[in-house]
């Protein structure tokens, strides 16, 4: 059970059309807002949607990440519900836009397609995670219900590279270093002075 992907989540969702006095509020308005299991058996049962469009600086994880880079982003996320095979709501997050995050090489900016599609099997508790066909992509909803902002992050967190650079970046100065025929070597004779003694 140790390889299965699963999580709890406790901080809310960032924008619901179901909740309109939340509408173009931004993420950190709706960040305390948990959806119940039972809405969220709801939804799925009548193929509901949710979708927003947020600044990155809304969302305290990816602002973290971006802000040495700018955080003038926007992501377009949606989630769509509906009824899985087990009879258990199944979501289908998605988000698309860019972000703004530092090169590991040259340390300059570097801009990053953002593009998360998945679907996920939402369970009430880990008891019932065994009644799902598929548990590598099941989230546990818990007592307190399923926070949909903090499932973006984590699919978007997952979806970047552990070391982001520009394409055929190089630190400067590196290239020459490997190309350049007469580059000094003061080791290079080591080897030899080693085989002679």
């Amino acid at each position: 059970m140790d390889s299965v992907k699963t999580a709890s989540y406790d901080s809310g969702p960032r924008f619901l059309r179901h909740f309109p006095k939340f509408r173009d509020r931004g993420l950190s308005v709706i960040q305390r807002n948990v959806i119940a299991f039972r809405k969220l058996r709801e939804w799925a049962g009548r193929r509901h949607s949710v979708e927003t469009t947020f600044a990155v600086g809304d969302s305290a994880r990816l602002a973290d990440l971006c802000r040495s880079s700018g955080l003038a982003e926007r992501l377009h996320a949606s989630w769509s519900f509906e009824l899985g095979l087990e009879g258990f709501p199944l979501v289908r997050v998605r988000a698309a836009g860019a972000l703004k995050l530092k090169c590991q090489r040259c340390l300059a900016p570097v801009r990053l397609p953002v593009e998360v599609d998945c679907k996920l099997t939402i369970v009430a508790g880990e008891n019932e995670i065994r009644e799902v066909a598929s548990p590598y992509d099941t989230v546990v909803a818990g007592p307190g219900g399923l926070a949909l902002g903090t499932i973006l992050e984590d699919e978007i967190l997952t979806s970047l590279p552990l070391a982001p650079v520009h394409d055929g970046c190089t630190v400067s100065g590196e290239a020459e270093t490997h190309s350049s025929p007469g580059a000094s070597r003061p080791l290079a004779g080591l080897g030899a002075l080693l085989r002679q003694e």
